[in-house]
């Protein structure tokens, strides 16, 4: 009988069907698969207890992908985490990820709350192993005192098919893939700035619009601008493949940022949160520039006493334009040097995926043949 193993993935599937989160669950799958025969389920990390109950209890192991820091995640993300550590299951967390709050003046110690980061404790003792994909993930985890917890780099950089594949200097660019910004409707106007700057910079090059979740802000923008776009998403399993001929990617995308360096292609991104934080601290190159959202206090004092007794949110936020200048002025700049900053930055992925490669194996021993 093959052994059985459940993956808890992030991604969306009746939501914004983010396919990243899709890539992330495929490349755990992929390389689970590379030890042995598995049976391997899939579950949803919000699902329902009742829904997942029965395929978890009888798991040989349960993976979570990627695992999700946010506040509150015990009952948003992981209603059921919990569960999974007192009916003592093996379990593993790999390439997990923080979208904590960086613009604001709190600390990252000051940004869970103390059940969430008990429940993270739990996590820190009994995992079989616990990785981080960035450097301010695992700052956050060394914060919280999660002491037992390793750097091991994003498990969605694994891709054997490029692993022996080098960047190159010099290369033409005739084909550019822009990926979309979460939050669309304010960064409306840094995609523009992005889309246009890069029209300017490169006249001579193709110019498409990777949607990698349901965003209909930039889907009515592009329409509107006679601006060629592809809802990638619609084909979870192969929408990536759009990086597979493209030469630069520009872009708000995390993963298709990891799509693009694991396939050696020049990519640059735009950091609009934690995540992108996450990775701009991480990657050996200056190849991204913040964009987060600017909090300003709501206007009047009057106004601030009422969002308080009420329990709101005191401050509103907008989003620059000017960072998407800087990533148009970084890669002018880049250009005039034939983008040698990416030579040799593979070494730097092929060790994230020796790493993780390595992680997954030592989650499997010991599972009963």
């Amino acid at each position: 009988m093959n052994r059985k193993i459940v993956i808890v993935s992030t991604y969306p599937e009746y939501g914004s069907k983010n396919i990243g989160d899709m890539l992330i669950t495929n490349k755990l799958k992929e390389l689970i698969s590379e030890f042995g025969d598995f049976d391997i389920t899939v579950v949803w990390r919000a699902a329902p207890w009742d829904s997942v109950k029965k395929v978890i209890l009888s798991a040989d192991h349960v993976f979570f992908a990627c695992l999700a820091i946010r506040p509150f995640m015990h009952k948003n993300e992981y209603p059921y985490l919990e569960k999974v550590i007192d009916n003592e299951i093996n379990f593993s967390v790999i390439s997990a990820g923080t979208a904590l709050p960086i613009n604001t003046p709190n600390r990252i110690s000051d940004s869970l709350g103390k059940f969430t980061v008990e429940l993270l404790r739990r996590v820190n003792n009994k995992a079989t192993v616990k990785t981080t994909r960035g450097a301010l993930s695992q700052e956050a985890c060394r914060l919280f005192g999660l002491d037992q917890f390793e750097f091991s780099g994003d498990i969605a950089f694994y891709n054997p098919l490029y692993s022996d594949m080098k960047f190159e200097e010099g290369k033409s660019i005739r084909k550019i893939v822009i990926s979309d910004p979460h939050q669309s409707g304010m960064y409306l106007n840094s995609f523009k700035t992005l889309y246009f700057g890069l029209l300017e910079l490169f006249p001579e090059s193709e110019i498409v619009v990777a949607q990698h979740g349901v965003n209909e802000d930039i889907d009515s923008l592009c329409k509107s601008e006679g601006i060629e776009s592809i809802k990638i998403y619609e084909s979870p399993d192969g929408g990536l493949d759009v990086y597979n001929d493209a030469d630069l990617h520009v872009g708000f995308r995390v993963h298709a940022h990891v799509s693009a360096l694991s396939r050696r292609i020049y990519s640059y991104l735009l950091e609009q949160d934690g995540r992108g934080c996450d990775y701009g601290l991480t990657i050996n190159q200056k190849i991204s520039i913040p964009n987060y959202p600017i909090l300003v206090p709501s206007l009047g004092i009057k106004s601030v006493v009422k969002k308080l007794v009420k329990g709101e949110f005191i401050y509103s936020s907008y989003v620059p334009v000017s960072p998407a200048e800087q990533l148009i002025a970084l890669i002018r700049a880049d250009r005039e040097f034939s983008f040698r900053k990416f030579i040799g930055l593979e070494e730097q992925i092929e060790l994230f995926n020796l790493v993780i490669r390595r992680s997954v194996q030592q989650s499997l021993i010991g599972i009963k043949q």
